[in-house]
């Protein structure tokens, strides 16, 4: 009798799963397309990008419920996968969800990024992105990645590997102990509101400085690349213009309201390198110097003038790169201008650019040092002495001085500047599109564009100062190609009489400085250092461009 029971029991117990397997295999199978790793390194690592797809799959594969469609259903092979191509793909393979992402290399370090999408919506579902100190950190971010997968759309919890150590950093006081909000990091206090003011006397580095005041924009959803300010629309108060690859932005600060006045988009064909705002014509309206590059390489600049009712073009289709510099000694803001190359970047001479007869003509040509474009240099008397001399960066952006005839003077130990945005020879551009986008055949030759160098006196004590950012490339700069950049700050210079030195220099913020003007942002009457921050790129981190204009106010 016992043994009837038993086998009841087994029998009911086999019911039970025979039908549960039947349900669950009566689902729909969910089908997965991996697609190969972009991999941004110097060196092969092909088997990388190999081991990857198969640690995914094995990852995220389940018996009647997920399945991995190979790359080969999509009709796509190892290269550059975006957005765009990772859904046409998932599309063609037949697949429900589609994979991708990206692994960048420099050093022992690493960082990788990826994206999960849902194809039929279009929309992403599960996105990562992970830095490691040694490579073998990539295992832990794709069992990171995979776990996510699992409990957010499959619902099925599973087990990652555990994290790396990191280290341990002290804990925030709680409550009372916090402090003042004065003395908190701004990163902490800057919220998504339109525009927030903090004090900070974190700001500087260097000793005996006055509190900071920080002002920051609300977010951007964009790389911003250059700002400029001036009076463009002739109402006797200050407009701050920056600009993005292909869109240009007039805001207005007043009131503690940081206001749109005009957005306008350009062409997407179009990409530009540089803003600048001076009132070259005279007529109490400042002009808007844009330097763009056509998607061939072509310089293709133009120039914005409020007409009294909207922003019009009063130049189009220039092939001059432009730079505004503040020149006392030449009467303030003077436009130069230099003529795009075809087999090299820039062809002849740095001019002087003047408004004659209703046109921006060549006056002066420039006599600068050799290897300085019109990118890379600025004018001051850098040594108080009354005379004139060009500061200027050199390929590998160290910081050169030199006297008037030439001859260089100092230069410095370390490097400054450090910039994301670069130009490429048109003749290169135009070689590398007719065969394709195999990478062998891209372009050879690229320019990383140094940022400005402001020379002004800072802190009123009637001595001109050096004002450079120093931006920091986690890669070291080792990659030809590729820029990483973590946290930047600034650094005020001044001449002891055997060199310039740090002065003082503001705290590192974390993110990138695009680039930085000096200007009466708020309209208050007093400069403020206004610069671009670059806290998340798309390119580098797989993630949503994030920017935000930034204004310090401790200049004096």
């Amino acid at each position: 009798m016992k043994l009837f029971k038993n086998f009841i029991l087994t029998l009911a117990v086999l019911s039970l799963l025979s039908g549960a397997n039947t349900a669950f295999s009566a689902d729909k199978i969910s089908k997965v397309l991996i697609l190969p790793f972009n991999i941004h390194s110097e060196k092969d690592l092909s088997f990388l990008q190999r081991g990857i797809g198969e640690m995914l799959s094995t990852r995220i594969a389940f018996e009647n419920k997920v399945m991995i469609v190979g790359k080969e259903e999509a009709g796509i092979a190892a290269g550059k996968t975006d957005e765009k191509t990772a859904l046409a793909a998932g599309e063609k393979a037949g697949a429900d969800y589609v994979l991708f992402g990206s692994l960048t290399v420099f050093g022992e370090s690493i960082s990788t990024d990826a994206k999960f999408y849902d194809v039929q919506n279009k929309s992403r579902l599960v996105v990562i992105n992970e830095f490691g100190s040694s490579q073998g950190d990539v295992i832990y971010h794709i069992n990171v990645f995979a776990a996510k997968i699992n409990e957010t759309v499959f619902g099925r919890k599973t087990v990652s590997s555990q994290a790396p150590a990191k280290q341990i950093t002290a804990q925030q006081p709680s409550g009372g102990e916090q402090g003042t909000d004065s003395r908190k990091n701004p990163e902490e206090m800057w919220s998504k509101q339109s525009g927030i003011k903090m004090a900070s006397d974190e700001a500087f580095s260097g000793s005996g400085e006055p509190a900071a005041v920080l002002w920051k924009s609300k977010k951007f959803g964009t790389k911003l690349k250059g700002i400029a300010l001036g009076d463009v629309d002739g109402d006797g108060k200050i407009e701050t213009v920056f600009a993005d690859d292909h869109n240009i932005f007039i805001y207005r600060q007043t009131a503690g309201k940081f206001e749109k006045i005009k957005e306008i988009a350009g062409k997407t064909y179009e990409f530009y390198k540089g803003i600048d705002v001076a009132d070259i014509n005279g007529n109490k309206k400042a002009e808007i110097f844009v330097t763009a590059i056509s998607d061939s390489g072509r310089v293709i600049s133009f120039v914005l003038e409020w007409d009294g009712k909207d922003f019009k073009k009063i130049t189009d289709n220039e092939d001059w790169h432009y730079r505004v510099l503040d020149i006392p000694a030449r009467g303030g803001k003077v436009l130069f201008a230099q003529k795009g190359g075809n087999a090299s970047i820039f062809s002849g001479n740095v001019y002087e650019l003047k408004w004659v007869s209703g046109n921006y003509l060549s006056t002066n040509k420039e006599i600068l040092p050799r290897g300085l474009n019109i990118y890379s240099f600025n004018y001051g008397d850098i040594l108080n002495s009354g005379q004139e001399m060009i500061l200027g960066f050199n390929a590998n952006e160290f910081l050169l001085l030199f006297n008037a005839n030439g001859s260089e003077e100092w230069s410095s130990s370390d490097p400054y500047g450090g910039s994301s945005a670069y130009l490429e020879p048109q003749a290169e551009i135009e070689a590398s599109s007719k065969v394709g986008k195999n990478p062998d055949q891209r372009p050879q030759t690229r320019l990383y564009l140094p940022q400005r160098i402001l020379v002004t006196d800072l802190d009123n004590d009637k001595k001109k100062e050096v004002l450079v950012v120093k931006n920091t490339d986690s890669t070291g700069g080792i990659f030809s190609r590729v820029r990483f950049f973590k946290g930047g700050y600034f650094e005020c210079l001044s001449w002891d009489n055997v060199g310039l030195s740090p002065k003082w220099k503001t705290r590192k913020f974390s993110g990138y400085i695009s680039d930085y003007t000096l200007g009466d942002i708020d309209n208050d009457g007093k400069d403020e250092l206004v610069f671009l921050l670059v806290t998340q790129t798309g390119g580098s981190t797989f993630g949503d461009d994030r920017s935000f204009v930034v204004s310090w106010d401790a200049i004096k």
